[in-house]
């Protein structure tokens, strides 16, 4: 069995089909480019396959990460080549690579999302100064909803979950910023809770035009290393 690696893009074009939706095309596709997966053992047996991270609905990504295994050696050429053309518009693979035989998946490893997120704002402001404002507070608490516990909702502090966030352009009304945000297991904020947060304090002054996932990364010796670069043979 060989352990491979795949970087994809999400587009625009289905942004807003559900993480479900997706594990189900990606299968369907597979299947269409005839991958030698491995499956699983016993009554229903399924594809060896783990997305890193889900994607909110209505977020696009450059930077999305899916752990297969297959049966049969193909190269990584021949297997995106392949892919690529089972896949409908809106989803490309970018990046195959071949893993180390225990490599951890690629869900277990992530602790770190990058997003750009575009805004539109009613008027200028020193945006620069009031974000500095905002991440100089003690706490930065937000409600959010538990999904697996009847989306009963508590009070959060997200600031020790934003491990970086900056305006990258800031021309007339619209602007982008660039935020690194926590992702995975221990710790996961949404950049829709980050913007919720960021409106409550600053006001009600913007619209959001865009968020896009750009990389996806593991903390190595408190360095973000992409998914892509860990564990490959």
């Amino acid at each position: 069995m060989i352990n491979m690696r795949l970087k994809f893009i999400k587009g625009s074009e289905i942004k807003y089909i559900s993480h479900l939706d997706l594990m189900r095309t990606f299968q369907r596709a597979l299947r269409r480019a005839h991958i030698p997966m491995h499956y699983s053992k016993g009554f229903n047996p399924h594809p060896s396959m783990s997305f890193a991270s889900a994607l909110g609905i209505g977020v696009t990504s450059i930077g999305e990460y899916l752990d297969i295994v297959i049966e049969e050696e193909v190269s990584e050429k021949e297997l995106m080549e392949r892919l690529n053309e089972s896949l409908p518009k809106g989803l490309e693979i970018v990046d195959v690579v071949v893993l180390q035989d225990k490599a951890k998946s690629a869900m277990s490893l992530v602790t770190d999302a990058r997003y750009s997120i575009e805004l539109v704002f009613e008027h200028i402001i020193d945006l620069e100064k009031k974000i500095m404002d905002f991440m100089a507070q003690d706490n930065i608490i937000v409600p959010k909803e538990q999904p697996k516990k009847n989306f009963k909702t508590i009070d959060v502090d997200i600031k020790p979950m934003i491990k970086e966030i900056k305006v990258m352009s800031h021309e007339n009304l619209n602007v982008e910023l660039d935020c690194v945000l926590a992702c995975g297991s221990k710790a996961n904020l949404k950049p829709q809770l980050l913007l919720e947060a960021l409106k409550k304090y600053i006001g009600d002054i913007f619209e959001v035009k865009g968020i896009k996932r750009v990389e996806l990364y593991t903390n190595i010796n408190h360095e973000l290393v992409p998914l892509s670069l860990v564990d490959r043979k």
